[in-house]
């Protein structure tokens, strides 16, 4: 493996710029709001309805890929965000 995949910018750039130049306009007329993990070693990629899944068909035919996930149509994969509990004590919500 490369050195500079180790590196999560690197992999997210690498990522990135296979799905705008390979996947971005079909995708996003065929799979919006599907997961699309992107090999950055090949820039293969290997879409389904979940990350985990995605992620399974990607590492089964590629055992050593390194995955950039998207969610096609989206700004991330995932919401990150938080909120006060009754507590006073932050709560985390990923969706």
């Amino acid at each position: 493996m490369e050195p500079q995949l180790t590196n999560p910018k690197v992999v997210a750039e690498r990522g990135e710029k296979f799905y705008l130049e390979r996947y971005k306009e079909q995708y996003e007329r065929l799979y919006t709001g599907k997961f699309v993990a992107i090999d950055v070693t090949t820039g293969d990629a290997y879409v389904s309805d979940t990350a985990e899944d995605a992620i399974r068909k990607g590492q089964e035919k590629s055992p050593q890929g390194v995955f950039h996930l998207i969610r096609v149509g989206q700004p991330g994969a995932f919401r990150v965000s938080y909120g006060y509990g009754d507590d006073g004590q932050p709560d985390w919500v990923f969706g």
